[in-house]
């Protein structure tokens, strides 16, 4: 099996190892970002460091998720440069690498529970815990509703006075 080092967007002494799959092994590269898993639930993007063929001896390694781009987004000279950074402000590669990469690259896992519009159901066939659940979601679309017609009502004052 093959391995890469991986810095992740976070301020982490080290880069750590992940499997690569049998299916991507020939389309990972040095600087391709890639989708881990980092504890039990957290999702982040990060960027391969290094490729190597040596197995971690105190750890099983978690496999890449995903190839996230069909090219690297770096290349060696610039993980060298930002080890170079991180080095020279004492900082962490993940920390450079979170300055150094657009937003919009960076994959972190986020939950967001919600009721939809739409939504139909019976209460009196839920569960307590469910319903608890229910209400909890019910109390907050509330809350965010009159939050977001507040603020519609400031805009729209402020607004007049130009």
């Amino acid at each position: 099996m093959k391995y890469a080092e991986v810095i992740l967007p976070l301020a982490l002494e080290k880069t750590y190892t992940f499997g690569i799959p049998l299916e991507l092994q020939e389309k990972i590269k040095v600087g391709s970002r890639v989708e881990v898993q980092f504890g039990k639930k957290k999702m982040y993007s990060g960027l391969v460091k290094r490729l190597h063929n040596d197995a971690p001896d105190t750890f099983q390694v978690k496999p890449i998720r995903a190839l996230l781009d069909d090219k690297p987004l770096v290349n060696e000279t610039h993980l060298k440069f930002w080890e170079w950074i991180a080095n020279y402000y004492m900082c962490t590669e993940g920390d450079v690498m979170q300055a150094a990469l657009p937003a919009y690259l960076k994959l972190r896992s986020e939950t967001f529970i919600s009721i939809s519009d739409d939504f139909n159901i019976n209460e009196l066939e839920l569960t307590d815990e469910e319903y608890i659940v229910l209400q909890a979601l019910q109390i907050r679309a509330e809350r965010n509703k009159k939050l977001k017609d507040a603020k519609t009502k400031t805009d729209t004052e402020n607004s007049g006075l130009s």
